[in-house]
C-alpha cells in the first residue's frame, strides 16, 4: 500500500485543521443554547450524562487508530489485514465499555434515576463511535486530511442542524441533547465507505504488523491524556454539585476551541514523523503550534471576558475566570503535546504514556484536594499542573532516548512568527487573501 508522501505538511495541517474547527465551532454555537435551555444546573446533568461517553470513546481504544495510522504510513502488513486486525480490537473493547459504565450508571449519576437512564442511552453510541475511529485512522495513514476533514464537517453539520431544530421547537431537554450528542459521533462515518471500497495499489507490504502490542503501550497514555482532560468533568458532580459541574462545562467548552490546531499539528506530524522521523520538523512543528495556539488564547480570552456572559446567561459570568485558567493550561501544554506526538511516531508509545500516567495521577490526586475546597477554580488549577507535567515530561523523554534538544521546542525563532503566520493564512480562503 503506497501512501502520500508528506511534503505539503502544511496544506495537510491547513485541511485538518478546517476539519476540526468544525465541531468546535459547532460548540461553541450551541453551547449558548444549551446553557440558555437548560440552565446551570440541566447543563450540568447534560455534561454528567455524556462524559462516561465521551471518556469511554477516548479511553477504551486500546490505542487502535493510532497502531493503523502508525503501520500504515511506515508501510508494515496488509493495509486490509491491519484494518480489519483494527476495527476487531475497538470492538471487544467497545463492547466491553459499554458493559461497564451501564452498570456504573447508579453510581455515576449519584443516585439519580433518570441521570443513570441518560447514562445507559449514551453509552449505546460507544461501540460504533469506536469503530468510526479507527478507519479514520486508517484515512490518516493514508494521508487522506480531505477526507478526515470531511467526515468531521458533516458530523458538525448534522449536530447543528438538529440542535437548531430541537431550539426552534422548544425541544431541548437533557434527553434530547444526550441523544444529539452521543448520536452524531457516528454518523459522519458515511464518507469512508468510498475509501474502504477502493482498492489501494501495492498492498502487500514488508514486516509483520505488532498492531495490539503498538496499540497497548499508546493506549496507556490516551487513557491517562482522556482522565487529563475529560476526568475532571466526571469527578466534579460527586465532590462538589452540578452547578459547579455546569460552570466548568461551558468553560471547558469555550477554551477547547483553541485546541484545533494543536490538535492538527499533532496528527499530522505523527503521520508524517510515522513515515520519516525528522527531529528539525518535530520541533518547528512544536513551535509555530505554540505561536498560533497562544495567539488563539489571547484573543479566545479577550472575547470571552465580555461575550461569555452575554451568550450564556449572567448565571456563568463565573465561568470566566475559569475559561482564561484553561487557555493557560492548553498554552504551556502545547510543546509538550507535539513532543508526545514525535515519541509515538518513533515508535517508543510506552514513553508518552510514562509521561501521562505520571500527569495523570497528579491531577485526580489534586481534583479531590481542590474541588471541595475551590470548586471549579480548583480543577482549573489542577489542569495547568497536570498539562504542565504531562508536556515537559514528553520532551525530557525525547531528549533522553532520541536526543532531540530539549530548548528546540521552546527556543523560538523569528522565523517561526512567519511560518505560523503563514499557518494562519491558509486558513483563509485564497480568494480572500488576494483582496
Amino acid at each position: 500500500m503506497t501512501t502520500k508522501e508528506p511534503s505539503g505538511l502544511g496544506r495537510f495541517v491547513a485541511t485538518s485543521t478546517l476539519g476540526n474547527l468544525a465541531p468546535v465551532v459547532v460548540g461553541l454555537v450551541t453551547a449558548p443554547i444549551f446553557a440558555q435551555s437548560l440552565g446551570v444546573a440541566g447543563r450540568g446533568e447534560l455534561a454528567a450524562a455524556t462524559a462516561p461517553f465521551l471518556l469511554a470513546i477516548g479511553a477504551v481504544t486500546m490505542g487502535a487508530p493510532e497502531a493503523i495510522t502508525y503501520h500504515i504510513a511506515r508501510g508494515i502488513g496488509r493495509g486490509r489485514t491491519i484494518l480489519l486486525r483494527g476495527l476487531a480490537i475497538l470492538l471487544v473493547s467497545g463492547l466491553t465499555a459499554t458493559v461497564a459504565v451501564i452498570a456504573a450508571a447508579n453510581l455515576l449519576s449519584a443516585g439519580n434515576n433518570e441521570l443513570r437512564q441518560l447514562i445507559s442511552l449514551a453509552a449505546l453510541a460507544i461501540v460504533p463511535a469506536l469503530l468510526v475511529g479507527g478507519i479514520r485512522g486508517y484515512a490518516a495513514g493514508l494521508q487522506e486530511w480531505r477526507l478526515i476533514a470531511s467526515e468531521r464537517l458533516v458530523t458538525a453539520a448534522l449536530r447543528l442542524a438538529t440542535i437548531l431544530a430541537l431550539w426552534a421547537f422548544g425541544a431541548i431537554t437533557p434527553l434530547s441533547g444526550t441523544i444529539v450528542i452521543a448520536g452524531s459521533s457516528v454518523v459522519g462515518g458515511i464518507v469512508y465507505v468510498k475509501l474502504l471500497g477502493t482498492r489501494h495499489p501495492g498492498n502487500a507490504l514488508t514486516g509483520q504488523p505488532r498492531l495490539l502490542r503498538f496499540g497497548l503501550g499508546l493506549w496507556i497514555g490516551s487513557v491517562a491524556g482522556v482522565l487529563l482532560s475529560r476526568v475532571d468533568q466526571l469527578l466534579i458532580l460527586p465532590l462538589s454539585d452540578a452547578r459547579t459541574l455546569g460552570i466548568y462545562a461551558v468553560a471547558v467548552t469555550v477554551a477547547e476551541i483553541i485546541l484545533v490546531f494543536n490538535r492538527s499539528v499533532r496528527e499530522v506530524v505523527f503521520a508524517a514523523e510515522s513515515v520519516d522521523s525528522q527531529p528539525e520538523r518535530l520541533t518547528r512543528a512544536s513551535r509555530i503550534s505554540t505561536i498560533v495556539t497562544a495567539g488563539c488564547a489571547l484573543g479566545v480570552g479577550a472575547v470571552s471576558t465580555v461575550a461569555l456572559p452575554w451568550l450564556f446567561g449572567t448565571d456563568f459570568a463565573e465561568a470566566v475566570p475559569i475559561t482564561l485558567l484553561l487557555l493557560f493550561a492548553i498554552v504551556v501544554g502545547n510543546p509538550g503535546s507535539i513532543a508526545g506526538a514525535g515519541l509515538n511516531a518513533r515508535g517508543k508509545p510506552i514513553l508518552r504514556s510514562i509521561s501521562m500516567l505520571i500527569a495523570a495521577a497528579i491531577n485526580i490526586a489534586l481534583l479531590f484536594v481542590l474541588v471541595p475546597l475551590w470548586g471549579a477554580y480548583g480543577a482549573a488549577v489542577a489542569t495547568i499542573i497536570g498539562n504542565i507535567v504531562a508536556g515537559y515530561t514528553n520532551i525530557l523523554m525525547l531528549h533522553l532516548y532520541f536526543d532531540v534538544p530539549a530548548r528546540e521546542f521552546v527556543r523560538f525563532r523569528k522565523s517561526d512568527f512567519a511560518h505560523a503566520r503563514d499557518a494562519a493564512l491558509r486558513l483563509v480562503p485564497a480568494r480572500l487573501r488576494k483582496r
